[in-house]
Parts: C-alpha cells; sequence; structure tokens
C-alpha cells in the first residue's frame, strides 16, 4: 500500500502527460507534484531517448542506482528494458549483484565502479573520474552523472511514496519492445 494516496484529480496539463505514457503508478504518483511533473518528464525523456551514452550502460547504470538505493520498483520497470536494449540475463543480475564480474567489458566494469562511487561518496576519486572521461568522453561522463542523480532521486520518491509495483511485474512485454526495441549495444 502506498503510503501517499494516488491523486484522484489532476489539472488538464498533467492528465494530457499521463495520457501519453503507459499507465504506471510512478507516473501517478508523480502526479502530485504538478509544477515538476512536466520539466521531470522531459529529463528522463531526454535521458532514455535522446542522451547519447549507450542504451545498455545506460541501463546497466540505471540497474546499479536502483539496487543501491533499494528500490524494487526502478530495479524491475528496468529490468525488462535492459533486455529490449539487448543485456543478457546475467548482465541484468551481474549489475545488481557487481563484483567486477567477467561478464563484464572493462567499459561495463567501469561505469558500474563509477555508480557505486558517485552513489556512496558523491565526488568520484581523481583516477576513477579521468578513466570514464577516457572512456566515455566528457558528454557521456555528464550525461551519466545526470542519470546517477535523476535515478537516485527518483528512488527516493519511489521509496518514500511507497510506490507499488503495477501486479506485481516491471512493464510488459509489449510495452517494451514498442518503446525501446530490440537494440544492441
Amino acid at each position: 500500500m502506498p503510503r501517499l494516496p494516488y491523486p484522484s484529480a489532476v489539472s488538464p496539463q498533467v492528465q494530457e502527460l499521463l495520457d501519453a505514457r503507459p499507465p504506471r503508478n510512478v507516473f501517478r504518483m508523480l502526479a502530485h507534484a504538478e509544477a515538476l511533473m512536466p520539466g521531470l518528464m522531459e529529463l528522463t525523456g531526454a535521458i532514455l531517448y535522446r542522451a547519447k551514452l549507450d542504451p545498455a550502460l545506460r541501463e546497466l547504470a540505471i540497474l546499479r542506482v536502483g539496487k543501491l538505493c533499494g528500490s524494487a520498483y526502478e530495479v524491475e520497470q528496468h529490468r525488462k528494458i535492459a533486455k529490449a536494449v539487448g543485456l543478457s540475463d546475467e548482465k541484468v543480475e551481474g549489475a545488481l549483484h557487481f563484483s567486477s564480474q567477467p561478464i563484464f567489458t572493462a567499459k561495463e566494469s567501469l561505469l558500474l565502479r563509477f555508480v557505486d562511487s558517485v552513489k556512496r561518496d558523491v565526488k568520484a576519486p581523481d583516477d576513477l573520474f579521468s578513466a570514464v572521461v577516457e572512456a566515455l568522453g566528457p558528454e557521456q561522463t555528464v550525461e551519466l552523472l545526470i542519470l546517477i542523480g535523476t535515478y537516485i532521486m527518483l528512488a527516493q520518491v519511489l521509496e518514500n511514496a511507497g510506490v507499488e509495483l503495477e501486479g506485481g511485474t516491471g512493464p510488459a512485454d509489449a510495452d517494451v519492445a514498442r518503446i525501446f526495441g530490440k537494440q544492441k549495444s
């Protein structure tokens, strides 16, 4: 049961945002923040659809943030997205229990170590930061930092508001395939 009730009525602007998305409890809960929801939807849309960061790296980072923040909702919603962008079940599970496993490429391991460091310490050590910039370049490094911060914030909202999974599952396979396609990294 959510700690905050889902809103029973919203403004026409927020209803339009809700109607344009799959019916997810996260969106319903965010509708409480009518002044913030449009900007947040724009930001998350940019992260998911327009950022240059490889979709597989993006999903590894989101899964790791969700796990580190203890957000079952965030993790479950992104499991199927991760698979839709080409990540194996082994890599999805590995991101949740990361410890420099041999299943990851050097770039993936670096990214996961960076997520851990930024989540834990806010500022990554210089050597780790430099390695990420060398691997991703400045643009994708900043995209990754924005992604980490955004999904930490979303996890905080999800967990504090008590947002429930829809029927105990993540997004429907058809929704994920339609939205993200079967991209390979």
